[in-house]
């Protein structure tokens, strides 16, 4: 019995040693309360439940909110926490506690955490921009492809405020034969709109949307003498889909704008004469779908260590990524999560390689195949309408999600609601 009582350790530490090697991992990212950007530098660390097999180790997060820690190969249940700075606190999980119970199979496990954070206020983005038609029918696959605007410019040039007093920003209405200049403006956030997954893929950015406001000049054009001097403007741009919507027939996958200019400042609604929405109410903001053009938002050169430092998270022991370094192996949590419509997913391709993404139900029967084929080195999104192969929606209920990129292995799930 005392020999045994000697050995318990040292095999302990064998099957440690072992997992480490076997790549027995759980990651997952660090993300801020509201925006969604990456949050760097939170430690999450792991600990055993099961005083007889103690066992601890932690992870990181980089500039990406990537962070991975080593697992023991045999079952053992473990609390995972994280390390919080001063002022942040922790939205999700509820109580800053997950409980892992570890299967002795699983080789990866995935668990995400929303963090308020004073750092997350400092991250910072810009906008380039550019197009020429959008639909007055935002939501559906219709789609009015009338040249009613041409708009586009640059918004914090470089991520810089001073440049060219902020940006440049123009807008031609060739029905009212109108033209708003924007030449005075200022970024008011950054961050991620509800329903499509966060961030935007090319270039690689934590956000999906961009408000800024400022002030310019309304003037008529083609024979209209109008001139209403210096006016008020607020936007909304979202950055939903690389490269860009044309040719894009998800209407969830489209760019999307709002413009409200205004005489009075005090006033934006009762004064708006300029107006891009999709139901002409300047006291609601519905942004119209972008039917040719493109939205790029950047985060390079912006003030925040985070913001600009931002990668696409890697995963230990997946392929090497291309020699730029800009793709890596990823499966990022479907959203929304439970979904009622439509499940958007996305994941990165390290190298050229086959892929295959596919849904089965809690009986483990295959669902959907949404994709299955060789796919070279990038970023994707792709959306499951919750139809099966033969194009019947799926009843409520919890759903997995299996990515396998060559040999690599990863799974979701999804929570049907109705």
């Amino acid at each position: 019995m005392k020999l045994l009582r000697a050995l318990i350790p040292a095999l302990l530490a064998l099957s440690v040693s072992a997992a480490t090697a076997s790549a027995f991992h759980l990651n997952g990212y660090v993300l801020c309360d509201g925006t969604a950007a990456p949050l760097s530098g939170v430690t999450i660390t792991v600990t055993s439940t099961d005083p007889a097999n103690p066992y601890t180790a932690s992870g990181t997060s980089d500039a990406s909110g990537y962070y991975t820690i080593p697992l023991v190969s045999f079952p053992l249940c473990l609390n995972v926490t994280a390390t919080l700075g001063p002022g942040e606190s922790v939205v999700s999980p509820a109580g800053n506690t997950y409980l892992l119970c570890l299967d002795g199979v699983t080789l990866l496990y995935n668990l995400d955490w929303v963090i308020s954070s004073p750092t997350c206020s400092n991250q910072g983005c810009w906008l380039t921009a550019g197009g020429a038609k959008f639909s007055q029918i935002t939501g559906s696959n219709l789609g009015d492809y009338t040249k009613v605007h041409n708009w586009g410019g640059n918004v914090y040039p470089g991520c810089s405020s001073t440049a060219g007093d902020g940006g440049d920003w123009n807008d031609i209405d060739n029905v009212n034969r109108l033209h708003f200049h924007g030449t005075t403006i200022q970024v008011i956030t950054c961050g991620n709109v509800d329903g499509i997954p966060p961030g935007s893929t090319s270039p690689v950015t934590p956000y999906n949307y961009i408000e800024f406001k400022g002030t310019g000049t309304l003037k008529g054009i083609k024979g209209n003498k109008a001139d209403y001097g210096t006016v008020y403007f607020w936007a909304h741009c979202e950055d939903r889909n690389e490269p860009g919507s044309n040719g894009q027939h998800d209407g969830a996958g489209k760019d999307r704008y709002f413009l409200n200019v205004f005489t009075d400042p005090n006033d934006p609604v009762g004064t708006s004469v300029f107006l891009v929405d999709n139901d002409g109410d300047p006291a609601t903001m519905d942004p119209v779908t972008i039917t040719d053009g493109n939205m790029q938002i950047h985060i390079t050169s912006c003030t925040s260590p985070a913001a600009a430092q931002a990668a696409t998270p890697s995963i230990e022991g997946s392929s090497p990524a291309p020699a730029t370094g800009t793709h890596v192996a990823y499966f990022g949590a479907p959203y929304p999560n439970p979904v009622g419509d439509q499940s958007m997913m996305r994941y990165g391709v390290p190298a050229e390689s086959f892929v295959s993404l596919r849904v089965f139900d809690a009986a483990g029967r295959l669902v959907r195949v949404l994709a299955n084929g060789r796919m070279p080195a990038g970023d994707y999104n792709t959306s499951w309408d919750l139809a099966t192969n033969s194009g019947q929606r799926v009843g409520a209920g919890v759903y997995f999600v299996r990515l396998t990129i060559g040999s690599q292995a990863f799974t979701r799930t999804v929570s049907v609601t109705r």
